[in-house]
């Protein structure tokens, strides 16, 4: 039988854990903080996954702005390509959400938070919370670099600041799928292997780098509902300080579907990881 000061001290992980929303808030806000100093500690992973789509960046602006608009500058290619360039760079770098958290989860960080009264979500959503913040340094250099080969933000400070919110909106929810992965995997390696053979189709079959004209009649509709040519025609619409509601809408749907489907499948499985 269990001493009376285990059960006590279960009673109280139990208590806690089912505690108010805004004990739960600061559980969040706790592992956020502790999550986001992690990633300071560690830049190498936030300058890898910006460096590979800057270097896309570049090389599609040199290759492909003729090709895809034989009248227009290399500047005018950059302001319809950046949407795309940073919506590809940060999906690739949500792999990293699923592998980080697959660290915790196998290197006994998970276990003492199981030992803690803290709110059991607030493992997941922290690892979500703070993957956002990298991506909006990321979102934020990738422009930066956008904006040395000729991209404008032309709608004024509230728009800027959607077009960079936008992205790590998108991406947030798709890490929902990574974090899932990360609890259903045996390897961490596994994460990408799961992730990437459809992440490229997703951005390549999308209107990121060339119109949607540019695609066989047979495949423009799937093209045009793709999440990622809903991202990329409502940033860019952003950057020239209008708002496409119809693109907007359904790139809300697709993520409020995302984020909801892999959201409730990542908490299930914690749930019974933690039973």
């Amino acid at each position: 039988m269990l001493s009376h000061d285990v059960r006590t001290t279960q009673s109280l992980i139990a208590s806690r854990r089912e505690g108010s929303p805004r004990r739960s808030l600061s559980d969040i806000a706790t592992l956020t903080t502790r999550n986001l100093r992690l990633d300071l500690r560690n830049p190498g992973v936030t300058i890898g996954n910006t460096l590979f789509p800057i270097s896309l960046l570049l090389i599609f602006t040199a290759s492909f702005a003729k090709v895809v608009d034989p009248n227009g500058t290399y500047a005018d290619y950059a302001q319809f390509l950046v949407p795309l360039n940073v919506l590809q760079g940060l999906l690739f770098g949500s792999v990293n959400v699923g592998t980080a958290f697959y660290e915790d989860l196998e290197g006994g960080m998970d276990a003492r938070l199981r030992t803690l009264p803290i709110a059991r979500s607030a493992a997941l959503v922290a690892r979500i919370i703070a993957s956002a913040g990298r991506f909006f340094i990321q979102v934020v250099l990738i422009t930066l670099v956008g904006m040395l080969l000729g991209f404008r933000l032309a709608g004024g400070p509230l728009f800027a600041l959607a077009f960079l919110l936008v992205p790590v909106m998108f991406v947030s929810a798709f890490a929902c799928i990574a974090v899932f992965l990360a609890l259903r995997v045996s390897a961490p390696e596994s994460i990408n292997v799961a992730m990437t053979p459809w992440l490229l189709p997703l951005t390549f079959l999308s209107v990121g780098y060339v119109p949607l004209e540019g695609f066989p009649a047979w495949l423009q509709p799937v093209v045009a509902v793709n999440p990622v040519s809903t991202a990329s025609q409502t940033m860019r619409g952003l950057a020239t300080g209008t708002l496409d509601v119809g693109n907007l809408g359904l790139m809300l749907g697709w993520l409020g579907a995302i984020a909801l489907i892999f959201g409730t499948l990542a908490t299930h499985a914690y749930a019974r990881r933690s039973a």
